[in-house]
C-alpha cells in the first residue's frame, strides 16, 4: 500500500510539471483556476488509478485527451501536453502491468470509435477529430504495445531462468549419483583386495590351529582369531553389498588394461596401447583405478567419436602411474549420446579418493582423459570446488542484459514515435496552411454582392479553420462564413485570416481577421 501511494505521488508530480511551469510563466489573469483544474485533471487520474487500475487509468486518460481536443478553444491556456504525457505514461504502465490483451484492445477501439463519432458533433474544427483519434492510437496504443512487449519479455526471461535452475539441480543430482556409484565400485575393489588378503590370513591361522605341537591355550586363541577374521570378511562383504545396491560393477575380475584393450579391438575399435615401466611394483588399488580410467575413456570414445582411432598410454613411474587416453574428433558431428559425461564425473571422484589428479577435455583436435595415480598412501585429495558462477547464473546475467537492451529499445521507440507524431503534425499543419491560402490579389478583386458561382473559382480547396480563434467583426445576420489563410506560413505567430460570408449564394461580407486588420466590407 505504501509503495502504491509513493508511486501515485511521483506520477502526479512528474505529469504535473508542464502545468506548473505554464502557471509559473503565465499571468494569473490569463490562466484562471478553471484552466489549472483542467490541466491537472489528467495527472490526478493517472496518479490515483495507474498503480492499482492501470488499464482503467489509460482509458480515462484517452477520454480526457479527446475532451481536451473538444475544449481547447474554450480553454486555450490548458494546452495538450499534460494530457499527452498522461496518456503515453499510463498506456506504457498498462502494457507492463495488465495480463490480458483483449480488454485493452476493446477499450482503445471503443475510445477511438467514440472520438471519431463524438468530436465532429461537439466541434466544427475538422482537424480536432484527426488529432483526437491519432492521439489515442499513437499516444495510447503504441506505448501500450511497448509495455506489453517488455512484460512478455520479462516473463520469458523469468521462465527460462527457472527452467535453467531446475535443469542445473537435476544435473547436480545426477553427478552426485555418478560419484556415489564410483565410490561403491571402489568399495567393491577394496573388498576384492581385502577379502583375498583376509582369506589368506584365515587360512594361515587355520593351519596354525591344526599344528600338532601347539599348546591347547594357543590353539584356542588361534581358533578365536580365525573366527574373528572370517567374521570380519563376512561383514565387509555385507557392507560392500549394501553400497553396490542394484548397480553391479562392470569390471571383470582379474582383467587388466591389456585384456581390456584386446577386448575392445575384438569389438572393432582401433586402439593402440603403450605401456612402460614395471607393472608388478604397482599397488592393486592403483591398478584397478587405472583400469577404470581406461575403461571409461574407451566407452566415451566409442559413444562420442565412433570410428576414430584411440591411443592408450600407461606409464608406471617410480612412485606414481600416469594414464592417458586420447581420440580425435569425429569427421561428422555425432549426435549427442546418452549419459551426459557423468561417467567422467564419477571417474574424477574415484581418482580423487585414491589421492590422484584427473583431467578430461579437448586439447586441440584431440579429446584427452588423463590421470596421475600415486603409489603411496591413498589419501583422498580435496573435493572439487563448484564453479565460481553457475551456468544458470551466467545465463541470468545475459538475460538481464537483454532486458536492459529492451528498455533502451522501448525508450528509443518512444522517442521515435514522438518524433513521428511531431513530424506528422507539422506536415499536416504545413499542408493545411498551403492548401487554404486565398491570394490577397484575388481577395481584393472580390466585391460584396458577387454571386457564389463567380467567387468559387478563385477560392482554395480548403478553409484554414472553421471558427476564428481571434476576435473578428460581427457576422452578418443569417450568413455562413468561411475562413481562409492570408499567407502560407503556419508558424508566423497569431493567425491572419480572410473571412468571406455568404447568404443566399451571394457574398455579403469580406473581412481581414487578426493582427494588422485592414477593415471590413459588408453589404
Amino acid at each position: 500500500m505504501q509503495h502504491a501511494v509513493v508511486e501515485a505521488g511521483l506520477l502526479f508530480a512528474v505529469l504535473a510539471l508542464p502545468t506548473a511551469w505554464t502557471a509559473f510563466v503565465t499571468p494569473w489573469a490569463a490562466f484562471g483556476w478553471w484552466s489549472l483544474a483542467g490541466s491537472l485533471l489528467a495527472p490526478v487520474v493517472v496518479g490515483l488509478l495507474s498503480p492499482t487500475r492501470p488499464l482503467l487509468s489509460t482509458l480515462l486518460a484517452a477520454v480526457l485527451w479527446c475532451a481536451c481536443m473538444v475544449s481547447r478553444k474554450a480553454l486555450p491556456e490548458v494546452g495538450v501536453l499534460p494530457f499527452a504525457l498522461a496518456l503515453a505514461t499510463s498506456g506504457y504502465l498498462a502494457g507492463v502491468r495488465s495480463p490480458g490483451t483483449r480488454p485493452a484492445l476493446l477499450g482503445f477501439g471503443a475510445v477511438a470509435v467514440g472520438a471519431a463519432a463524438a468530436v465532429p458533433l461537439l466541434t466544427s474544427d475538422s482537424g480536432a477529430t484527426f488529432v483526437a483519434v491519432a492521439g489515442v492510437l499513437l499516444l495510447g496504443v503504441v506505448p501500450w504495445l511497448v509495455g506489453r512487449y517488455r512484460r512478455q519479455y520479462r516473463e520469458l526471461v523469468r521462465a527460462g531462468w527457472e527452467r535453467a535452475e531446475h535443469l542445473e539441480r537435476e544435473q547436480r543430482i545426477v553427478a552426485e549419483q555418478a560419484r556415489l556409484r564410483e565410490r561403491a565400485r571402489l568399495a567393491g575393489d577394496m573388498h576384492d583386495l581385502l577379502g583375498h588378503e583376509l582369506g589368506l590370513v584365515a587360512l594361515r591361522i587355520g593351519a596354525l590351529e591344526l599344528a600338532p605341537d601347539l599348546a591347547e591355550r594357543h590353539r584356542t586363541a588361534a581358533g578365536e582369531a580365525r573366527s574373528a577374521v572370517t567374521a570380519a570378511a563376512d561383514r565387509l562383504a555385507e557392507i560392500v553389498g549394501l553400497l553396490r545396491g542394484t548397480h553391479p560393477s562392470p569390471d571383470r575380475p582379474g582383467e587388466d588394461v591389456a585384456d581390456l584393450v584386446e577386448r575392445s579391438r575384438a569389438s572393432g575399435v582401433a586402439v593402440e596401447l603403450r605401456v612402460t615401466g614395471d607393472r608388478g611394483q604397482v599397488p592393486p588399488l592403483v591398478r584397478r583405478t587405472a583400469y577404470r580410467v581406461v575403461q571409461e575413456a574407451l566407452t566415451n570414445a566409442v559413444k562420442h567419436a565412433p570410428g576414430r582411432p584411440v591411443t592408450v598410454s600407461v606409464d608406471h613411474l617410480p612412485g606414481e602411474t600416469r594414464v592417458s587416453v586420447t581420440n580425435g574428433r569425429p569427421p561428422v558431428a555425432a549426435p549427442p549420446a546418452a549419459g551426459g559425461r557423468y561417467g567422467l564425473v564419477g571417474l574424477a571422484e574415484r581418482v580423487r579418493l585414491v589421492g590422484g589428479a584427473f583431467d578430461a577435455g579437448w586439447r586441440g583436435e584431440e579429446f584427452a582423459v588423463s590421470a596421475v595415480l600415486p603409489h603411496g598412501d591413498a589419501r583422498p585429495g580435496p573435493e572439487r570446488e563448484p564453479a565460481e558462477r553457475s551456468e544458470s547464473a551466467l545465463r541470468l546475467d545475459e538475460a538481464r542484459q537483454r532486458v536492459r537492451r529492451s528498455l533502451v529499445t522501448a525508450v528509443t521507440a518512444g522517442v521515435l514515435v514522438t518524433l513521428g507524431v511531431v513530424a506528422t503534425t507539422i506536415a499536416f499543419v504545413v499542408y493545411d496552411a498551403a492548401t487554404s491560402v486565398l491570394r490577397p490579389a484575388d481577395f481584393d478583386q472580390l466585391h460584396v454582392g458577387q454571386p457564389r458561382s463567380e467567387v468559387e473559382p478563385v477560392l482554395p480547396p480548403r478553409t484554414r479553420v472553421d471558427q476564428s480563434p481571434v476576435p473578428e467583426p460581427a457576422r452578418p445576420a443569417g450568413a455562413a462564413c468561411r475562413y481562409y489563410g492570408a499567407d502560407a506560413d503556419p508558424f508566423a505567430g497569431r493567425m491572419r485570416l480572410l473571412r468571406l460570408c455568404f447568404r443566399d449564394d451571394r457574398l455579403v461580407a469580406k473581412d481581414r481577421v487578426g493582427p494588422a486588420e485592414v477593415g471590413s466590407t459588408t453589404g
